[in-house]
């Protein structure tokens, strides 16, 4: 495996990542991280070594507007990470995988899979049909502990946000509040409509691998169930995974401190997964 750090100028802003590498002959899983999440966040490095070792390329990538502008952990743009939201993650989805084949610094490959954690899985849901649209095959998609749904806040949440046009959650790792911002908001209203996630799944016809930890303290267990549900028939290869006594990072923390079982776990069915493609 060659780890290449890459940045990248893209319509939306600067994309730092890393390419691990197994040669132009493997495939690449492109992998979407959530919300506050980034390239090197707590376990995304194991798993792309996890990769590596069976064979399979990786990219992990930080989007336009997360928030950090460097390659470290924490968020110093505090504006541009207002701006975030899922038509700047799926546009930024999409322009990656349309670099694989324009950009040297990658390749085409024979088989590209799409990979979401957390809010990354919603984005990628959204980006496969953009994607594909665009010309490029997908050969699967890959979704670990995804939302089913925006609409995931309080009532009095949503008020405060709408009174203000931002809302500030707190960030228990970097002591941060973090501003959500106006076009989040507006996505977040339009939930049962233009960002409605059910249709996009249920047109689906790649096949998905949906995973999602039993005891996931930040994305109920009951969101994988329903992305599932909504899926299951579209594909033979099409799997679901439960993982037991797992939280919402497998049981792993940022800075990874050490490996867990439950994420090795993981690694070890969804690479079988890929692997039947």
């Amino acid at each position: 495996m060659e780890n290449k750090l890459f940045r990248i100028e893209s319509p939306n802003g600067t994309i730092r990542g890393n390419l691990a590498s197994c040669g132009k002959d493997s495939p690449i899983v492109l992998m979407a991280c959530g919300h506050n999440g980034f390239y090197h966040f707590g376990m995304f490095p194991t798993i792309q070594k996890y990769f590596a070792e069976n064979g399979i390329s990786s990219i992990a990538f930080n989007y336009s507007h997360c928030g950090i502008s460097d390659d470290g952990d924490y968020f110093d743009d505090l504006e541009s990470y207002k701006k975030n939201c899922r038509r700047l993650e799926v546009e930024d989805l999409t322009f990656m995988a349309k670099q694989l084949s324009e950009n040297a610094l990658f390749y085409k490959p024979n088989q590209l899979f799409l990979f979401g954690h957390s809010m990354g899985g919603f984005s990628a849901a959204f980006a496969s049909k953009s994607i594909q649209d665009a010309g490029i095959p997908l050969s699967g998609i890959i979704f670990l502990n995804s939302l089913r749904t925006l609409n995931t806040r309080t009532p009095e949440i949503m008020e405060e946000w709408q009174a203000n046009g931002v809302y500030f959650r707190s960030n228990m790792r970097t002591k941060q509040d973090l501003p959500q911002g106006p076009e989040f908001l507006a996505e977040t209203i339009a939930s049962d409509s233009t960002w409605n996630m059910q249709p996009i799944i249920e047109s689906l016809t790649i096949p998905c691998f949906v995973a999602h930890a039993v005891d996931d303290e930040a994305v109920p267990f009951e969101h994988g169930r329903t992305i599932f549900s909504w899926v299951y028939k579209n594909n033979l290869k099409n799997g679901f995974l439960p993982i037991p006594h797992a939280g919402h990072t497998l049981n792993t923390t940022h800075p990874m401190k050490r490996d867990s079982d439950e994420l090795q776990f993981f690694c070890g069915q969804v690479v079988d997964w890929m692997k039947t493609m």
